[in-house]
């Protein structure tokens, strides 16, 4: 069996038909429908069920689809990384939206000061966007937010953050200074989307303390929140990294909550199966010996600039 075979394979179990695959490929249909044919005489077993016009994946195919996969990724991973070594290496790295903002710059142009032929590649979303990314080959490692755990990823804790309670100066839990936690219960938040970390950590501390809130607001990045909170049009929880510039400015204020944990862990993340190259190791080198004093003048401007 050939690379080639475990390609066409892959591309039909992606379409369900021989002739979409056969499209995607730029094949003749027949050519496909050989190598299909030759998948199951090698093994002597169906890989699909013909159902009318398509096909379905069989157990067998379902088997083959797994090593397909992972033949097909540890090929690419061998000639990227052969390539790499004729032009400095290359590093694609993800952060979720919080790590990309306050840490990421800062921590990425101490790295390739050492590296300057590097190819970088990064991308900020989510933590659920970027989990998926390195289940699918797109990243090589990933920065995020959550205590979540994920089947076939690896993480390492290298941050620790806090989320804040951030509301207009005027508030009256800025006059008091604190407020209890059994005072947020019922009470409107702005929040960032589904499948952020930050989102996650704050609906899990509220849960921990047995505490019920509702969603004034569903918003992908800190910096609209903050401006809403500034113009005392809610108030919400966020990373104290990137409240801390218009906290300082006088924008919003914290008040200090009484009994709620908002702590977390900022996680380097990787797939299991993936080979290390020498950049993922140094970045990763890099993420377990950093130290407050290091990202400080980055979380000042995230702040300022969110």
């Amino acid at each position: 069996m050939t690379l080639r075979h475990f390609k066409v394979f892959l591309a039909v179990c992606e379409t369900g038909s021989m002739t979409l695959a056969a499209q995607n490929l730029g094949m003749a249909q027949p050519s496909v429908s050989q190598c299909i044919a030759e998948l199951e005489s090698h093994y002597g077993l169906a890989l699909f069920d013909r159902v009318g016009r398509r096909l379905r994946i069989a157990e067998a195919g379902s088997a083959l689809r797994l090593h397909a996969a992972q033949i097909l990724r540890a090929v690419e991973e061998a000639e990227r990384g052969l390539f790499d070594l004729q032009d400095g290496g290359s590093l694609r790295v993800g952060a979720s939206m919080t790590v990309g903002a306050a840490l990421l710059p800062s921590m990425l142009e101490k790295f390739i000061s050492s590296r300057p032929r590097l190819r970088l590649t990064t991308r900020v979303d989510n933590t659920a966007s970027i989990v998926e990314r390195l289940k699918s080959a797109e990243l090589d490692l990933g920065l995020v937010e959550s205590s979540s755990e994920w089947a076939g990823i690896v993480s390492e804790a290298f941050y620790e953050d806090e989320l804040c309670l951030i509301c207009p100066p005027s508030h009256p839990w800025v006059k008091r200074g604190s407020v209890k936690a059994a005072e947020l219960e019922g009470r409107a938040f702005l929040v960032r989307e589904e499948g952020s970390g930050t989102r996650e950590v704050f609906a899990s501390a509220m849960a921990a303390a047995d505490l019920g809130w509702e969603v004034a607001g569903v918003h992908n990045g800190p910096g609209s929140i903050i401006a809403l909170v500034e113009r005392g049009l809610g108030i919400s929880f966020i990373s104290r990294l990137l409240a801390a510039g218009a906290i300082e400015a006088e924008r919003v204020a914290e008040p200090k909550v009484e009994g709620l944990d908002t702590k977390r862990k900022f996680r380097i993340v990787r797939h299991k199966d993936r080979l290390l190259t020498d950049a993922m190791r140094d970045f990763m080198q890099l993420c377990a010996s950093w130290r407050d004093g290091d990202s400080a003048g980055a979380s000042a401007e995230a702040g300022t600039s969110a």
